[in-house]
């Protein structure tokens, strides 16, 4: 196991967990984002759309034309607010690809305590399937939330243990709450999810970062 595969540790041990920022780069058709993503994929099936309220920003549009484009499979869009859990479990456990993409924090706070979607991610990620979290979701998968407003850490859904994640250009160092949680935990960090930054956290502690710039990483104590 590396060392970046150890950081990323994950619950669960199916499928492949992608966190995308609100913007990965799409290059045109001979190359873009999505390639690794498809390079995973072992059968065709079904590419599941989640988004709250049913509005895709537009910052993540082009990358969605561009998913649906190359996916042949059939394609269901999914309000979490609007359809009974049982329905979104099986519809996502039948899928070759979930996104899960719109809404705010609060929004996936609410779905995920409302248990619209399961705090075990073996319920929804099947063993040949890909969830891609873009965007403001990806803040509530680690151990921990941040607030950026409040300056505050709360209880996260716990995807990933002992995890910050920090979506845009926010450096984890930079925040005093940030630091001062994550120098009181062994073996914990934080992570800045820039806006084009994409990485894979397959099962067995694969871990592949598929953007050009590294994200920024802030470790806690205990790490060798």
């Amino acid at each position: 196991m590396t060392a970046i595969s150890r950081i990323f540790e994950r619950r669960g041990s199916r499928g492949w967990v992608i966190l995308a920022g609100e913007a990965p780069p799409v290059r045109g058709s001979e190359s873009s984002a999505l390639d690794p993503i498809i390079d995973l994929l072992r059968d065709e099936g079904a590419l599941v759309i989640l988004v709250p309220g049913g509005e895709i920003p537009s910052s993540i549009q082009p990358f969605v034309k561009d998913l649906i484009a190359r996916f042949r499979g059939s394609l269901k869009i999914v309000d979490p607010f609007d359809v009974d859990k049982t329905l979104i479990l099986a519809t996502c456990q039948n899928a070759q690809v979930v996104l899960a993409i719109g809404g705010n924090r609060d929004d996936w706070v609410r779905i995920f305590d409302e248990e619209q979607l399961p705090a075990d991610p073996d319920s929804i990620v099947a063993n040949n399937s890909v969830f891609i979290a873009m965007g403001s979701l990806i803040s509530v998968l680690g151990e921990w939330i941040y607030d950026l407003d409040s300056d505050q850490v709360s209880d996260g859904i716990g995807w990933f243990p002992k995890a910050i994640f920090l979506p845009g250009l926010e450096a984890p160092a930079s925040k005093e709450r940030v630091r001062q949680q994550i120098e009181t935990q062994m073996k914990s960090y934080a992570i800045s999810i820039a806006p084009d930054t994409i990485i894979g956290v397959g099962p067995q502690g694969k871990v592949e970062i598929w953007s050009d710039a590294a994200p920024e990483i802030l470790l806690g104590k205990g790490w060798v």
